[in-house]
């Protein structure tokens, strides 16, 4: 098989593209705590167009990804501030 060229995808789409080429990617750090899903693809080795045996692995590195762990407040720019208006459900 030809190694596909990963460069430029998320991490995470990169991961499923190898998957199903029957190649298993990996960051630089194969013992790190953290999954190899966030952040683009900046590098790969072996190169793209290189042949390789089914489920061969494939070293890439990743930027961007921050630490995975999601969206943090405060957004920028803030929400829209809303007035707090009485409510009445019909009930008592």
């Amino acid at each position: 098989m030809v190694v596909p060229n990963f460069h430029g995808k998320q991490a995470l789409d990169a991961w499923l593209a190898g998957h199903d080429a029957g190649l298993l990617l990996q960051g630089p750090d194969p013992d790190s705590p953290h999954p190899l899903m966030n952040g683009v693809v900046v590098a790969q080795q072996p190169a793209a167009g290189t042949r390789a045996e089914r489920w061969d692995v494939v070293t890439v590195w990743v930027e961007g990804g921050g630490d995975g762990s999601g969206v943090r407040e405060p957004r920028r720019p803030l929400p829209e501030r809303r007035e707090v208006t009485k409510y009445y459900d019909g009930c008592g």
